[in-house]
């Protein structure tokens, strides 16, 4: 079995998802458990595993982390409900980090006390999201920290009020702008990059970085700077600089702009970030990178440049990044740990990780 199987084995775990089935790989030579499925057995090697069947597997929580405002995905939990990051220990496999669903996230500080001091045990549960079936956990049997949550559909506004709150006039002058100055450095400052290449319509997770703690150094830079309150989530539904402008300026009484007036006044000045990345001359250390990830994805080194973005603009299966990484291991002498490549967005964040390494 090689790399090049690891395709197939992620197809037959989302399509056994679909049918309710959840699939592992178990060793026929230790009979450890990967699961997820793996192309290779993690305990002891072997390249000879066959599936198994896990859809009545019971875990354990080992460890349980409240998600909320920048740490959490708003989207998610709006299609369904709260929920919290764990990690499950599956006998025969190793612990996963995974979700758990249908909490009652007011009692997570008695929900992480009491998981430090009883065995809770949950059970698999598949749910669709968007367009795929996805895995996550919930408890088992009855429980006081059981919320099963009623999901409404989202509420348009009206196009015409939203419309006239962020009118603007024809061109921008970010020159002359200083409240939309102060959030583009602070931005830039929170986020390692040059504010020349930031603009109102920059969106922060897709141009910059997910990494919360980024966006939390913003906010305070932002609220020293202003002398105004960004809640944390109240940032989390967010998602330009545009938008952080105008959470300030209307909290200072000042008129709200236009993002896409914005860039058309700022286009020779701001610049596009992605672009940017992608023009910037390769180095070794950056085609190597290049190339584990055109290996690892299946496509031509020459459809990557430093500002591709893994998920969106290659594959968000996980299995393909974990061979993308472990080619960039050996091919590099350095190590990036699976919890670190989730906060890794751009193949310019990995080439960032293995120059500091090197």
């Amino acid at each position: 079995m090689t790399k090049y199987d690891l395709e197939p084995i992620t197809k037959t775990f989302y399509d056994a998802l679909e049918e309710g089935t959840v699939l592992g790989r178990k060793c026929t030579s230790c009979g450890h458990i990967e699961f997820p499925p793996y192309l290779c057995c993690n305990s002891c090697g072997c390249l000879d595993t066959e599936w198994v069947d896990l859809t009545n597997m019971r875990g354990v929580i080992g460890q349980v982390l409240p998600t909320r405002g920048a740490f959490g995905d708003p989207e998610f939990k709006n299609a369904h409900g709260d929920y919290f990051s764990i990690e499950v220990k599956v006998p025969g496999a190793d612990p996963v980090s995974t979700s758990l669903m249908h909490v009652d996230y007011d009692k997570y500080n008695e929900f992480d006390q009491f998981v430090r001091e009883n065995e809770v045990v949950v059970k698999p549960l598949i749910i669709q999201d968007e367009d795929t079936k996805v895995l996550v956990w919930e408890l088992e049997g009855e429980s006081e920290f059981k919320k099963i949550p009623e999901i409404k559909e989202p509420v348009k506004e009206d196009a015409a009020p939203a419309a006239a709150k962020t009118a603007a006039p024809a061109a921008v002058d970010l020159a002359n702008d200083a409240t939309a100055q102060v959030v583009i450095d602070a931005a830039a400052d929170a986020y390692g990059v040059d504010a020349s290449e930031i603009s109102l319509a920059t969106d922060i997770r897709e141009d910059l970085s997910n990494e919360s703690m980024k966006m939390i150094v913003m906010i305070s830079t932002i609220e020293d700077e202003t002398n105004v309150t960004i809640e944390i989530q109240e940032a989390s539904n967010l998602m330009t600089i545009a938008d952080f402008v105008n959470v300030v300026k209307e909290r200072l009484g000042e008129e709200t702009i236009s993002a896409d007036a914005a860039v058309a006044s700022a286009a020779g000045s701001a610049g596009d970030p992605a672009a940017a990345a992608g023009e910037e001359e390769l180095d070794d250390i950056a085609k190597k990178v290049i190339q584990c990830a055109a290996d690892g994805y299946g496509v031509d080194a020459s459809e990557i440049t430093l500002a591709t973005d893994i998920r969106e603009d290659l594959s968000n299966e996980s299995m393909k990044m974990i061979v993308m990484i472990s080619d960039i291991e050996d091919e590099l002498d350095v190590t990036i740990e699976i919890q670190e490549a989730s906060n890794l967005m751009t193949i310019a964040d990995f080439v960032r990780v293995v120059r500091e390494r090197l």
